[in-house]
């Protein structure tokens, strides 16, 4: 599936949710923030993620905080020129132990309590 195919499939609802795992939010998360600057990605993404799991009735799927802090981290990884799969290849904790890097920026109370608005981390600071 392309990065096309997969933004197209969350805007109409027609995605499989089996075929929205981790790695997809990341390729969206990458795809989007090759299109737009970090806010303006960051608001696209979110919008989408959360268009999509209203469509499926699955509304509490949806974490603010972990959406933008995983966007973020997407971020401060990409390189120009670099490939979708020079990109997974380049970042296998990124793909592999997310919670872990997310449990370098946020306790588990302060990403817990994010899920409805962003909460800036508390440990250490996100990229930007």
């Amino acid at each position: 599936m392309t990065a096309a195919d997969l933004l197209d499939g969350l805007a109409d609802g027609s995605l499989p949710p089996s075929e929205f795992g981790h790695a997809a939010h990341l390729r969206v998360a990458r795809e989007l923030l090759l299109q737009a600057p970090g806010a303006e990605a960051e608001a696209r993404f979110c919008t989408l993620i959360e268009g999509y799991v209203r469509r499926l009735g699955a509304e509490a799927k949806f974490h603010r905080t972990l959406s933008i802090a995983l966007l973020r981290l997407t971020a401060a990884r990409l390189r120009p020129g670099e490939s979708w799969t020079q990109f997974q290849a380049a970042n296998p904790a990124l793909f592999a132990d997310a919670r872990s890097l997310l449990a370098l920026h946020y306790s588990a109370e302060r990403l817990a309590a994010g899920r409805e608005r962003f909460l800036a981390p508390d440990l250490a600071a996100l990229p930007v």
